[in-house]
């Protein structure tokens, strides 16, 4: 029962071995990327993507704790961090990794919506930086439906809400319209709005992602079901919070399927929302050693990337 008991708190000896785990998985992601597959290292990126991947581990345990998605923990955290290790392509898929960047500030203002105070600058934050990740990545417009949920399911529905939603967005857009329309490049804005998609799953029959995809299919199945069932069963609030987080995790599959490249990056987007509902599961388990044998079950998927890659 050692890796559940030691994450079942949140110690700066959590933190300090979460930190040289990423230190490790982003060794690990950047050698696979170079030697496996090939491809040529750009120190530039390499190290503008290694300080993306810190602060949106960062990030995660700021947004977990400040808004109280999970108990006071470390198992949301190890998660993230091991979900890395699992599709190692979205440590070095920039643009992805630099979109999801900007996301996690949208999240925070979004999440934080449960609460009465201003209400208003939270929905233009959270769609002004819903509109930056666009101009990285833009399927992640549709991240706009989960504000607009947010704000139905925590009672703030107002006329004004709603269009305060749309100024937040449009705002970094203009901005962006405006610096390509004086450089003469006006192409790359419209590029925007041209949602390239594919539905050629083949990609996925390779092992190298076939395994983890079932897998965490599975364990997406496994939680959701008593966790859903908890959340039926509760107040309001958390009702609403979990109803959030379950279409946050649908809109990420869904982007995901989607996607053009189909290598494993496209699932950054999951990442937060299954380690926020799978921790939920592991704090249902009351039997230690079934929680214990979950967690090294992560790990080890984990760790056979490396080995099969």
């Amino acid at each position: 029962m050692i890796i559940a008991n030691f994450f079942n708190q949140s110690k700066p000896i959590n933190f300090l071995i979460l930190t040289i785990a990423s230190l490790i998985i982003f060794v690990e992601a950047l050698y696979l990327d170079v030697y496996a597959d090939g491809n040529k290292p750009v120190v530039y990126r390499i190290i503008l993507n290694f300080f993306l991947f810190l602060l949106l581990v960062f990030l995660h345990n700021f947004l977990t704790r400040k808004n109280g998605l999970t108990k006071n923990n470390t198992y949301a955290l190890f998660l993230f961090i091991l979900l890395f290790a699992i599709f190692p392509k979205s440590i070095v898929q920039y643009n992805i990794l630099l979109s999801n960047f900007f996301l996690f500030f949208s999240y925070r203002r979004i999440y934080s919506l449960r609460t009465s105070l201003n209400t208003k600058n939270k929905i233009y934050d959270a769609g002004f930086w819903i509109g930056i990740a666009t101009i990285f990545y833009n399927y992640s417009l549709f991240f706009l439906i989960l504000e607009f949920a947010a704000i139905i399911l925590f009672d703030k529905s107002r006329w004004n809400h709603f269009f305060i939603v749309f100024i937040g967005f449009f705002t970094p857009l203009f901005l962006y319209f405006t610096f390509l329309f004086a450089i003469d490049k006006t192409d790359l804005y419209y590029q925007l709005w041209d949602f390239q998609r594919s539905f050629d799953f083949r990609n996925y029959n390779n092992i190298k992602l076939l395994i983890p995809i079932s897998v965490l299919l599975v364990f997406t199945g496994w939680a959701i079901y008593p966790t859903l069932r908890k959340a039926l069963k509760s107040k309001k609030k958390y009702k609403a919070l979990y109803n959030l987080l379950l279409l946050h995790l649908i809109l990420a599959i869904l982007i995901g399927l989607a996607a053009p490249l189909k290598n494993g990056s496209e699932y950054l987007f999951f990442f937060f929302p299954f380690s926020i509902i799978f921790t939920s599961y592991i704090q249902t388990i009351e039997d230690r050693w079934f929680k214990e044998l979950v967690m090294v079950l992560f790990l080890c998927l984990s760790i056979s990337v490396f080995f099969y890659y």
